[in-house]
């Protein structure tokens, strides 16, 4: 439960609707939780609507330890680093302006390399050198292009943001799907008779585009002759996917 509540908030950051079906999550537990999710895996699957999914297990839950473990794991993380204000002015002095300036010029993964190899960094400020050890940065980080990612406790969840058309389309399918199958339900039609059409109203461009070039699995998985998006039904039946208002009939 807590890794699908983790991953839906990955997901919103990333803008990434839930029906969207995602290539891959990458998933941190702590030790000892692996082979319990892993058993769940097909189940993991379907909630997180992703194809794949990995599991790895790690102790850290912060700083630059976290980050280290992460990227021992080649996950992917980007530092994020900010300066402990309070502990760096009786080092920087008079400097601190120009270090502000001069940290913020820095690529954090210099700073965390160096925090990692030797526990400092060095900047140069006109001809003196400051050094400042990992207690004076606080170290985070942020998910690597094409994964949004979010963290609670001792989870970590990436999943990977590139969306995958086809992917998409067969996820936006199985929702009409499931839909007309409800209305076919409701209009007390037998579940094995072919029914002649369904008719779907008011999907937006890329929603429209996407399920035409599937119309025929969608005709095969709702039992009707033909799939169309005219107004050739006689009722229509208000619906809505991920908030997008559509109208469905079949008959």
């Amino acid at each position: 439960k807590e890794v699908v509540s983790i991953s839906a908030a990955a997901r919103m950051k990333g803008k990434l609707k839930r029906r969207w079906p995602l290539n891959e999550a990458l998933i941190c537990v702590s030790k000892g939780q692996k082979e319990k999710l892993e058993s769940l895996s097909e189940l993991l699957k379907a909630q997180l609507n992703v194809e794949k999914f990995s599991i790895y297990e790690t102790e850290q839950q912060s700083g630059l330890e976290q980050i280290t473990e992460l990227q021992e794991f080649n996950l992917p993380v980007n530092p994020v680093v900010e300066l402990e204000r309070k502990r760096i002015g009786p080092k920087a002095k008079q400097h601190m302006g120009a270090l502000v300036k001069n940290f913020g010029e820095t690529n954090p993964q210099d700073i965390t390399s160096s925090l990692q190899k030797s526990n400092s960094y060095t900047f140069e400020i006109d001809g003196e050198k400051i050094d400042l050890d990992s207690e004076d940065f606080v170290v985070d980080f942020d998910a690597a292009e094409n994964y949004a990612a979010s963290k609670r406790d001792q989870y970590v969840v990436f999943i990977s943001t590139a969306r995958n058309k086809e992917m998409m389309a067969r996820g936006l399918v199985k929702d009409v799907a499931r839909r007309i199958q409800t209305l076919r339900k409701e209009k007390g039609y037998n579940p094995t008779d072919v029914l002649n059409v369904a008719s779907i109203l008011d999907l937006d461009d890329e929603s429209l585009e996407m399920i035409k070039e599937k119309s025929e699995d969608l005709a095969f998985l709702v039992r009707v002759k033909t799939v169309n998006f005219e107004q050739t039904c006689q009722e229509y039946k208000d619906d809505d996917i991920d908030g997008q208002k559509i109208r469905i009939s079949v008959e």
